[in-house]
């Protein structure tokens, strides 16, 4: 008898799988388009953004230096003529 009815229940379940299936992917889509989950391509973009972002932070800090290096020389240059 239990046998019967774990068989009449997995032909049920079996059954009501596909609609079972597409109703809760459409809960989980809805979910995550509500919440924004980042995909692969967000992850894509920032990554790509960070890259390209790297190089002027590189190029901007080795102009800084350079600045730093001809201030220093200018401040030293007015020192010494304030003291002349």
């Amino acid at each position: 008898m239990a046998s019967r009815r774990d068989y009449l229940r997995s032909l049920l379940s079996d059954a009501m799988l596909p609609l079972t299936r597409q109703v809760l992917e459409d809960v989980v889509m809805e979910v995550l388009n509500d919440r924004r989950v980042p995909t692969r391509t967000d992850f894509q973009e920032l990554r790509d953004t960070l890259n390209g972002m790297r190089g002027q932070v590189s190029a901007a800090t080795s102009t800084l230096r350079r600045l730093e290096k001809s201030v220093a020389a200018l401040e030293e240059k007015l020192n010494s003529k304030a003291e002349a």
